[in-house]
C-alpha cells in the first residue's frame, strides 16, 4: 500500500470552501449585526377607534398571543430594541423607527372591523 504524502488537494475544492466561507459570512452579517429583515407584529385593537383585523378562535388556532382583534405592524428588525414589549406600541406606528401599519382593507381574504371598513358601512 502506497501512500504518497504529496498528494495536492484539487483547486475546485478550494474555491467551494471559499465560497461557502464566503456565504456563511454574509448571512452572519445580514442576520445578526445589520438585522436586515422585518418583524411583523400583532398588536391589541380596539375596534371602536382603529380598523382591526378579526380573526375567530373558534375554527382555527389561535396564536400564543390569544388576539381575537389586532393591528399589525411591519417593523425593522433592528429598531426592535426599541419596543417596551412585544406589541411594540410604544414606537409604532412612527415614520421615526420605520414601523409601518399594515392596513386590514388593503388585505382581500382577511376579516376586518372597525370605521371605514365595509363591514362597518354596512
Amino acid at each position: 500500500m502506497d501512500i504518497s504524502p504529496d498528494h495536492h488537494t484539487p483547486w475546485i475544492f478550494w474555491v467551494l470552501l471559499v465560497s461557502v466561507v464566503i456565504i456563511l459570512g454574509q448571512s452572519l452579517y445580514e442576520n445578526y449585526f445589520a438585522k436586515n429583515y422585518a418583524f411583523f407584529l400583532e398588536a391589541l385593537c380596539d375596534s371602536s377607534v382603529n380598523e382591526c383585523y378579526v380573526r375567530s378562535c373558534d375554527d382555527e388556532e389561535c396564536p400564543p398571543n390569544s388576539l381575537i382583534s389586532y393591528r399589525v405592524f411591519e417593523l425593522p428588525a433592528y429598531q426592535f430594541h426599541n419596543c417596551s414589549d412585544n406589541s411594540c406600541l410604544n414606537i409604532c406606528p412612527s415614520p421615526a423607527y420605520g414601523c409601518e401599519e399594515i392596513a386590514c382593507s388593503t388585505q382581500s381574504d382577511i376579516s376586518c372591523e372597525g370605521p371605514g371598513t365595509p363591514t362597518a358601512d354596512l
